[in-house]
Protein backbone atom coordinates (compact mmCIF):
# COMPACT_ATOMS: atom_id res chain seq x y z
CA UNK A 1 0.00 0.00 0.00
CA UNK A 2 1.09 3.00 -1.08
CA UNK A 3 2.08 5.86 1.69
CA UNK A 4 0.89 9.53 1.76
CA UNK A 5 3.80 11.55 3.09
CA UNK A 6 1.69 14.41 4.82
CA UNK A 7 -0.58 11.81 6.61
CA UNK A 8 2.80 10.52 8.00
CA UNK A 9 4.12 13.50 9.06
CA UNK A 10 0.64 14.26 10.87
CA UNK A 11 1.11 11.36 12.34
CA UNK A 12 4.95 11.91 13.48
CA UNK A 13 3.69 15.32 14.97
CA UNK A 14 1.07 14.07 17.06
CA UNK A 15 3.13 11.06 18.30
CA UNK A 16 6.06 13.11 19.55
CA UNK A 17 3.40 15.63 21.22
CA UNK A 18 1.29 12.87 23.07
CA UNK A 19 4.13 12.57 25.24
CA UNK A 20 4.28 16.40 26.61
CA UNK A 21 1.32 15.25 28.68
CA UNK A 22 1.60 11.80 28.94
CA UNK A 23 4.71 11.84 31.05
CA UNK A 24 2.20 13.25 33.77
CA UNK A 25 0.40 10.00 34.57
CA UNK A 26 3.61 7.91 33.35
CA UNK A 27 5.08 9.10 36.91
CA UNK A 28 1.40 9.01 38.61
CA UNK A 29 -1.74 7.90 36.91
CA UNK A 30 -4.14 8.59 39.32
CA UNK A 31 -3.46 12.21 39.31
CA UNK A 32 -1.02 13.19 36.99
CA UNK A 33 1.17 16.42 37.74
CA UNK A 34 0.70 17.43 41.34
CA UNK A 35 2.11 21.39 41.49
CA UNK A 36 4.12 22.66 43.92
CA UNK A 37 2.97 24.64 46.93
CA UNK A 38 5.11 27.99 45.78
CA UNK A 39 4.29 28.33 41.57
CA UNK A 40 6.88 30.67 39.97
CA UNK A 41 6.93 32.40 36.65
CA UNK A 42 8.18 29.04 34.54
CA UNK A 43 6.46 26.69 36.96
CA UNK A 44 3.17 29.33 35.51
CA UNK A 45 4.33 29.82 32.07
CA UNK A 46 5.02 25.89 31.77
CA UNK A 47 1.41 25.34 33.13
CA UNK A 48 -0.49 27.82 30.63
CA UNK A 49 1.42 26.52 27.59
CA UNK A 50 0.45 22.78 28.34
CA UNK A 51 -3.21 23.94 29.19
CA UNK A 52 -3.45 26.05 25.48
CA UNK A 53 -1.11 24.06 23.14
CA UNK A 54 -1.13 20.25 24.40
CA UNK A 55 -3.71 19.34 26.74
CA UNK A 56 -6.10 16.47 24.78
CA UNK A 57 -4.55 18.16 21.42
CA UNK A 58 -2.35 16.26 20.29
CA UNK A 59 -4.50 12.78 21.27
CA UNK A 60 -7.50 14.76 18.81
CA UNK A 61 -5.00 14.92 16.36
CA UNK A 62 -4.20 11.43 16.31
CA UNK A 63 -7.80 10.85 16.24
CA UNK A 64 -8.60 12.63 13.21
CA UNK A 65 -5.59 11.49 11.18
CA UNK A 66 -6.66 7.94 12.02
CA UNK A 67 -10.03 8.84 10.27
CA UNK A 68 -8.57 9.80 7.34
CA UNK A 69 -5.89 7.08 7.27
CA UNK A 70 -8.90 4.21 7.50
CA UNK A 71 -10.68 6.18 4.57
CA UNK A 72 -7.21 6.08 2.18
CA UNK A 73 -6.46 2.36 3.27
CA UNK A 74 -10.19 1.58 1.98
CA UNK A 75 -10.04 3.27 -1.07
CA UNK A 76 -6.20 2.18 -2.09
CA UNK A 77 -7.38 -1.42 -1.53
CA UNK A 78 -9.95 -1.11 -4.42
CA UNK A 79 -12.99 -0.96 -1.48
CA UNK A 80 -15.45 -3.97 -1.13
CA UNK A 81 -14.99 -6.84 1.34
CA UNK A 82 -10.95 -8.17 0.95
CA UNK A 83 -10.67 -4.22 2.01
CA UNK A 84 -12.34 -4.62 5.22
CA UNK A 85 -11.46 -7.50 6.04
CA UNK A 86 -7.77 -6.14 5.95
CA UNK A 87 -8.37 -3.14 7.81
CA UNK A 88 -10.86 -4.95 10.63
CA UNK A 89 -7.59 -7.58 10.96
CA UNK A 90 -5.79 -4.55 11.98
CA UNK A 91 -7.87 -3.27 14.15
CA UNK A 92 -8.60 -6.42 15.71
CA UNK A 93 -4.62 -6.88 16.25
CA UNK A 94 -3.94 -3.55 17.49
CA UNK A 95 -6.76 -3.86 19.80
CA UNK A 96 -4.75 -6.80 21.40
CA UNK A 97 -1.60 -4.54 21.37
CA UNK A 98 -3.85 -2.67 23.38
CA UNK A 99 -4.94 -4.74 26.09
CA UNK A 100 -1.43 -5.71 26.55
CA UNK A 101 0.37 -2.58 26.74
CA UNK A 102 -2.78 -1.28 28.98
CA UNK A 103 -2.33 -4.36 31.60
CA UNK A 104 1.28 -4.87 31.72
CA UNK A 105 2.81 -1.11 30.75
CA UNK A 106 0.91 1.78 31.41
CA UNK A 107 -3.22 1.69 32.06
CA UNK A 108 -3.67 5.23 29.93
CA UNK A 109 -3.11 3.06 26.75
CA UNK A 110 -5.51 4.98 23.81
CA UNK A 111 -4.91 1.63 21.63
CA UNK A 112 -7.77 -0.27 22.54
CA UNK A 113 -10.13 2.86 22.44
CA UNK A 114 -9.21 3.58 18.95
CA UNK A 115 -9.13 -0.02 17.63
CA UNK A 116 -12.61 -0.59 18.88
CA UNK A 117 -13.80 3.42 17.76
CA UNK A 118 -12.34 2.51 14.03
CA UNK A 119 -14.57 -0.52 14.04
CA UNK A 120 -17.19 1.68 14.63
CA UNK A 121 -16.08 4.20 12.11
CA UNK A 122 -15.81 1.45 9.30
CA UNK A 123 -19.62 1.96 9.38
CA UNK A 124 -19.76 5.53 7.83
CA UNK A 125 -17.32 5.06 5.10
CA UNK A 126 -19.80 5.83 2.82
CA UNK A 127 -21.62 7.92 5.04
CA UNK A 128 -23.70 10.94 3.15
CA UNK A 129 -24.44 12.86 6.71
CA UNK A 130 -20.88 11.89 8.32
CA UNK A 131 -20.36 15.24 9.23
CA UNK A 132 -23.64 15.56 11.55
CA UNK A 133 -22.96 12.28 13.18
CA UNK A 134 -19.50 13.47 14.36
CA UNK A 135 -20.97 16.40 15.72
CA UNK A 136 -23.26 14.84 17.82
CA UNK A 137 -20.88 11.95 18.73
CA UNK A 138 -18.48 14.27 19.80
CA UNK A 139 -20.65 16.83 21.80
CA UNK A 140 -22.57 14.20 23.71
CA UNK A 141 -19.82 12.66 25.97
CA UNK A 142 -18.66 15.61 27.02
CA UNK A 143 -22.14 17.10 27.97
CA UNK A 144 -22.43 14.15 30.39
CA UNK A 145 -18.60 14.71 31.97
CA UNK A 146 -19.83 18.30 31.99
CA UNK A 147 -22.70 16.89 34.36
CA UNK A 148 -20.72 14.40 36.27
CA UNK A 149 -18.44 17.21 36.77
CA UNK A 150 -20.89 19.15 38.38
CA UNK A 151 -22.02 16.12 40.95
CA UNK A 152 -18.61 15.13 41.39
CA UNK A 153 -16.02 17.42 43.30
CA UNK A 154 -12.53 16.09 42.97
CA UNK A 155 -10.17 17.51 45.13
CA UNK A 156 -7.45 19.97 44.51
CA UNK A 157 -4.07 18.58 46.16
CA UNK A 158 -0.72 20.25 46.21
CA UNK A 159 2.35 18.57 46.96
CA UNK A 160 2.04 20.00 50.94
CA UNK A 161 -1.45 17.94 51.20
CA UNK A 162 -2.50 14.94 53.17
CA UNK A 163 -3.62 13.12 49.87
CA UNK A 164 -0.78 13.95 48.42
CA UNK A 165 1.47 12.12 51.12
CA UNK A 166 -1.05 9.35 51.23
CA UNK A 167 -0.63 9.07 47.50
CA UNK A 168 3.17 8.91 48.02
CA UNK A 169 2.85 5.67 49.77
CA UNK A 170 0.59 4.02 47.52
CA UNK A 171 3.05 4.24 44.90
CA UNK A 172 4.69 1.07 43.15
CA UNK A 173 8.41 0.00 44.36
CA UNK A 174 8.35 -3.06 41.96
CA UNK A 175 7.38 -4.41 38.67
CA UNK A 176 4.54 -6.93 41.00
CA UNK A 177 3.21 -4.13 42.67
CA UNK A 178 2.79 -1.69 39.19
CA UNK A 179 1.19 -4.74 37.44
CA UNK A 180 -1.29 -5.13 40.15
CA UNK A 181 -2.01 -1.31 40.17
CA UNK A 182 -2.37 -1.60 36.01
CA UNK A 183 -4.77 -4.22 36.45
CA UNK A 184 -6.82 -1.91 38.48
CA UNK A 185 -6.61 1.10 36.51
CA UNK A 186 -6.75 -0.64 33.41
CA UNK A 187 -9.98 -2.37 34.10
CA UNK A 188 -11.48 1.27 34.87
CA UNK A 189 -10.30 2.60 31.83
CA UNK A 190 -12.07 -0.10 29.87
CA UNK A 191 -15.28 0.69 31.48
CA UNK A 192 -15.02 4.59 30.71
CA UNK A 193 -14.76 3.29 26.92
CA UNK A 194 -18.15 2.40 26.14
CA UNK A 195 -19.60 5.21 28.64
CA UNK A 196 -17.79 8.55 26.88
CA UNK A 197 -14.39 7.73 25.41
CA UNK A 198 -15.20 5.35 22.90
CA UNK A 199 -17.92 7.82 21.69
CA UNK A 200 -15.81 10.78 21.45
CA UNK A 201 -13.42 8.89 19.49
CA UNK A 202 -15.61 7.99 17.00
CA UNK A 203 -16.83 11.43 16.47
CA UNK A 204 -13.11 12.81 16.13
CA UNK A 205 -12.34 10.04 13.57
CA UNK A 206 -15.79 10.36 11.39
CA UNK A 207 -14.21 14.04 11.70
CA UNK A 208 -11.16 13.03 9.67
CA UNK A 209 -12.55 11.08 7.58
CA UNK A 210 -14.62 14.15 6.48
CA UNK A 211 -11.87 16.18 6.32
CA UNK A 212 -9.68 13.46 4.47
CA UNK A 213 -12.59 14.05 1.73
CA UNK A 214 -12.59 17.69 1.78
CA UNK A 215 -8.68 17.87 0.48
CA UNK A 216 -7.06 18.63 4.25
CA UNK A 217 -4.92 15.76 4.21
CA UNK A 218 -3.84 16.23 0.78
CA UNK A 219 -0.81 19.01 1.85
CA UNK A 220 -2.62 21.64 0.26
CA UNK A 221 -4.01 24.74 2.54
CA UNK A 222 -7.49 24.39 3.11
CA UNK A 223 -8.16 27.41 4.90
CA UNK A 224 -7.47 31.02 4.51
CA UNK A 225 -5.03 32.49 7.31
CA UNK A 226 -8.26 34.54 8.97
CA UNK A 227 -10.25 31.04 9.60
CA UNK A 228 -6.82 29.59 11.50
CA UNK A 229 -6.55 32.41 13.50
CA UNK A 230 -10.42 32.41 14.68
CA UNK A 231 -9.90 29.11 15.36
CA UNK A 232 -6.49 29.47 17.52
CA UNK A 233 -8.36 32.05 19.14
CA UNK A 234 -11.34 30.03 20.01
CA UNK A 235 -9.34 27.05 21.29
CA UNK A 236 -6.80 29.08 23.60
CA UNK A 237 -9.60 31.64 24.74
CA UNK A 238 -11.15 28.76 26.35
CA UNK A 239 -8.04 27.44 27.64
CA UNK A 240 -7.28 30.39 29.23
CA UNK A 241 -10.31 30.47 31.01
CA UNK A 242 -9.47 26.63 32.56
CA UNK A 243 -5.98 27.76 33.40
CA UNK A 244 -7.49 30.90 35.02
CA UNK A 245 -10.01 29.02 37.28
CA UNK A 246 -8.63 25.68 37.48
CA UNK A 247 -8.65 25.43 41.21
CA UNK A 248 -12.20 26.20 40.81
CA UNK A 249 -15.70 24.37 40.40
CA UNK A 250 -15.95 25.86 37.26
CA UNK A 251 -12.03 24.78 36.52
CA UNK A 252 -13.41 21.25 36.85
CA UNK A 253 -16.36 22.09 34.09
CA UNK A 254 -14.09 24.08 31.97
CA UNK A 255 -11.90 21.07 31.84
CA UNK A 256 -13.99 18.60 30.56
CA UNK A 257 -15.45 21.27 27.16
CA UNK A 258 -11.38 21.89 26.87
CA UNK A 259 -12.00 18.38 25.09
CA UNK A 260 -14.04 19.95 22.51
CA UNK A 261 -11.17 23.13 22.86
CA UNK A 262 -8.79 20.35 21.61
CA UNK A 263 -10.62 20.05 18.10
CA UNK A 264 -9.84 23.49 16.60
CA UNK A 265 -6.39 23.40 17.73
CA UNK A 266 -6.20 20.13 16.49
CA UNK A 267 -7.03 21.79 12.98
CA UNK A 268 -4.26 24.73 13.34
CA UNK A 269 -2.19 22.02 13.69
CA UNK A 270 -3.33 20.39 10.49
CA UNK A 271 -2.90 23.98 8.78
CA UNK A 272 0.64 24.22 10.33
CA UNK A 273 1.96 20.96 9.00
CA UNK A 274 0.52 22.27 5.34
CA UNK A 275 2.52 24.99 5.83
CA UNK A 276 6.11 22.94 6.75
CA UNK A 277 5.28 20.57 4.34
CA UNK A 278 5.19 23.52 1.69
CA UNK A 279 7.92 25.59 3.09
CA UNK A 280 10.47 23.57 5.37
CA UNK A 281 10.28 19.68 3.38
CA UNK A 282 13.20 18.45 5.64
CA UNK A 283 11.62 18.77 8.80
CA UNK A 284 8.43 17.19 6.79
CA UNK A 285 10.17 14.43 6.14
CA UNK A 286 11.47 13.67 9.52
CA UNK A 287 8.33 14.14 10.68
CA UNK A 288 7.01 11.25 8.30
CA UNK A 289 9.48 9.00 8.86
CA UNK A 290 8.13 9.23 13.12
CA UNK A 291 4.87 8.27 11.59
CA UNK A 292 6.22 5.52 9.95
CA UNK A 293 7.41 4.31 13.38
CA UNK A 294 4.44 5.23 14.95
CA UNK A 295 3.03 2.26 17.18
CA UNK A 296 6.96 1.17 18.24
CA UNK A 297 7.78 4.58 18.97
CA UNK A 298 4.17 4.96 21.50
CA UNK A 299 5.38 1.56 22.90
CA UNK A 300 8.73 3.09 23.43
CA UNK A 301 7.29 5.99 25.26
CA UNK A 302 5.99 4.04 27.74
CA UNK A 303 8.34 1.80 28.31
CA UNK A 304 11.01 4.32 28.55
CA UNK A 305 8.46 6.92 30.81
CA UNK A 306 7.28 3.77 33.33
CA UNK A 307 11.01 2.67 33.19
CA UNK A 308 12.72 5.82 34.44
CA UNK A 309 9.79 7.19 37.05
CA UNK A 310 9.33 3.56 38.44
CA UNK A 311 12.35 1.84 38.36
CA UNK A 312 15.50 3.97 37.24
CA UNK A 313 14.50 7.24 39.01
CA UNK A 314 11.62 6.35 41.11
CA UNK A 315 12.40 9.96 43.18
CA UNK A 316 11.25 11.87 40.22
CA UNK A 317 8.02 10.92 40.71
CA UNK A 318 7.96 13.42 43.80
CA UNK A 319 10.86 15.91 42.82
CA UNK A 320 10.12 16.85 38.98
CA UNK A 321 8.43 20.30 38.24
CA UNK A 322 7.29 21.12 34.99
CA UNK A 323 10.44 22.38 33.92
CA UNK A 324 12.05 18.70 34.68
CA UNK A 325 9.24 17.10 32.72
CA UNK A 326 9.48 19.27 29.84
CA UNK A 327 13.17 18.63 29.46
CA UNK A 328 12.50 14.75 29.43
CA UNK A 329 9.93 15.61 27.01
CA UNK A 330 12.62 16.94 24.94
CA UNK A 331 15.37 14.41 25.49
CA UNK A 332 12.36 11.70 24.34
CA UNK A 333 11.60 13.66 21.26
CA UNK A 334 15.33 13.21 20.15
CA UNK A 335 15.47 9.54 21.36
CA UNK A 336 12.25 8.92 19.09
CA UNK A 337 13.40 10.78 16.10
CA UNK A 338 17.03 8.90 16.03
CA UNK A 339 15.79 5.84 16.18
CA UNK A 340 12.77 6.22 13.76
CA UNK A 341 15.73 8.09 11.35
CA UNK A 342 18.18 5.12 12.02
CA UNK A 343 15.47 2.40 11.01
CA UNK A 344 14.72 4.16 8.04
CA UNK A 345 17.51 4.39 6.70
CA UNK A 346 18.68 1.16 7.63
CA UNK A 347 15.48 0.08 5.65
CA UNK A 348 13.85 -1.83 8.65
CA UNK A 349 10.22 -2.29 9.91
CA UNK A 350 9.52 -1.42 13.41
CA UNK A 351 9.33 -4.43 16.22
CA UNK A 352 5.61 -3.91 16.53
CA UNK A 353 4.80 -3.33 12.94
CA UNK A 354 6.86 -6.22 12.01
CA UNK A 355 4.35 -8.12 14.45
CA UNK A 356 1.29 -6.48 13.02
CA UNK A 357 2.26 -7.15 9.60
CA UNK A 358 2.95 -10.94 10.03
CA UNK A 359 -0.27 -11.19 11.93
CA UNK A 360 -2.55 -9.48 9.21
CA UNK A 361 -0.99 -11.97 6.91
CA UNK A 362 -1.48 -14.80 9.26
CA UNK A 363 -5.39 -14.12 9.12
CA UNK A 364 -5.86 -13.39 5.49
CA UNK A 365 -4.12 -16.52 4.78
CA UNK A 366 -6.78 -18.49 7.26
Amino acid sequence: MARNPYIDSVRGFALLGLTLTNLFFMANFAYGYVPPVNQDWLESGLSLVTTVFADGRFRTLFCLVFGAALVMQYQQWQKGDDALFMIKSRLCILAVFGVLHGYLLWPGDILLNYALSGLLALMWLNAKHRLLTAALLTLLPVGLLVVLSLLVREPNIDRASAEYATLITLMPVNYAELLSQNVSHFNMMILLIPLATLWNTLGLMLFGMELYERGWFSGQRALPAKWVWILWCASASVSLLLWLNRDTTTGQVLETINWLAALPMALCYLMLLQAITANLPGVSKILAIVGRYSLSLYLLQSLIGIGVFHFVFPAARVLFTRLEYFVFFLALTLVQVILAILLNRAKKTGPAEFILKRCVRHLSRV
